[in-house]
């Protein structure tokens, strides 16, 4: 029998390379994982951008991993970039103040209509119909509050990226090159956690997203592609948020953050259909369905995954939620993924399966 993540094809010719996501690693398992998925003694690129200026002190990852990885050194890079291309750098400071803005600005929108859509459900309905349709109003709008700032986010970086053409600038070229390099000669592939923003931004500036997976026709997919990765990934925290399709930043204690649910921006899109809520046991309050079920709907039709200390799902060879694992389902409350039932002739109408209707 092959093993998880093995290189084995899939009957159609593609090596059998999956993507296998953590909890939280305050007490580190890699070394377990990395056994468990035939691994021990692989060389490994390991990216820990996220952690900043504390990216080399990685020792304990190390550790884990045997002594036979390499650190990719995405943020060091990115900062002898700046040195050698001042223009770059500014350019670049510049696109990061205005997607703060953006993001300040959204919040404050989003958390009116968030009170608004908190209000409307704590209304004593007169008419049943009446207050589910205000419910379903004012989600749509938080949804489109959404989708509306992903989109302009991704118009900001494309912009930057198409006037200031980092690709085509030498210390960037270099950079590309070297990290492309180091890859192509590691077995498997590492991303810690740490400051999401920070660690998709290294991701993007060294392009790192063909160069962990190839994109794979599919006509099923609105793409028309998905990507399949060229060799094992594990990620967790932040690393884990980075590589799928949408980023979604959350910590329901009001205290210490917005308390309420705000999207960041697409990740790298290595994943299919899943977004990952590191902690989120901590982060999340689960015993508030309202709470809950606001949150799965803008994922949807995304799968929210929490990944708690302890959790590890090894996706599918082309990134999705295998059946069975533990997520939240449409109505905020922890089910097991059942794969949607695509319809047939013969399936009466309304009788297809939602990802998470399965009970726990």
């Amino acid at each position: 029998m092959p093993a998880e993540g093995s290189a084995e094809g899939d009957g159609h010719g593609a090596p059998d390379h999956r993507i296998t996501l953590l909890g939280p690693q305050r007490d580190p398992v890699v070394d377990e994982v990395m056994r468990s998925l035939r691994l021990e003694g692989a060389r490994v690129a390991t990216i820990t951008a996220g952690w900043r200026d504390r990216e080399q002190d990685d020792t304990v990852l190390v550790d884990q991993l045997g002594g036979r990885c390499v650190n990719l050194g995405l943020w060091q890079r990115m900062q002898q970039i700046w040195e050698e291309d001042p223009e770059l750098e500014h350019a670049d400071r510049r696109r990061r103040q205005v997607l703060t803005e953006m993001q300040e600005l959204y919040l404050i929108g989003l958390q009116k209509a968030v009170e608004a859509c908190t209000r409307i459900r704590g209304h004593q309905p007169r008419d049943a119909r009446v207050h589910r349709m205000a419910v379903e109003d004012v989600l749509e709008i938080i949804r489109e509050l959404d989708e509306r700032h992903v989109q302009r986010v991704a118009e900001v970086n494309d912009e930057f990226f198409a006037t200031h053409e980092p690709q085509h600038r030498d210390p960037v070229v270099r950079g590309r090159h070297e990290v492309g390099r180091l890859v192509g000669e590691c077995e498997a592939v590492v991303i810690a956690g740490g400051h999401v923003g920070v660690l998709l931004g290294t991701l993007h500036m060294f392009n790192l997203a063909p160069v962990l997976a190839t994109a794979v026709p599919d006509p099923r997919d609105p793409r028309g592609v998905h990507a399949r990765v060229d060799r094992p990934v594990i990620a967790w925290g932040a690393g884990a948020m980075a590589i799928t399709e949408r980023v979604v930043l959350f910590y329901d204690d009001s205290v210490v953050a917005p308390g309420v649910a705000e999207v960041l921006m697409d990740g790298l899109g290595l994943t299919r259909g899943l977004v990952a809520l590191p902690s989120a046991t901590d982060r999340l309050d689960i015993k508030d369905p309202d709470r809950m079920r606001t949150l799965t709907h803008r994922c949807h039709p995304r799968v929210a995954l929490p990944l708690d200390p302890g959790d590890r799902v090894t996706l599918t060879a082309d990134g999705r939620v295998p059946e069975g694992t533990r997520v939240f389902g449409p109505d905020g409350t922890v089910t097991r993924y059942a794969s949607p039932v695509p319809p047939t002739p013969d399936t009466p109408a309304g009788a297809t399966t939602t990802p998470g209707q399965e009970d726990a």
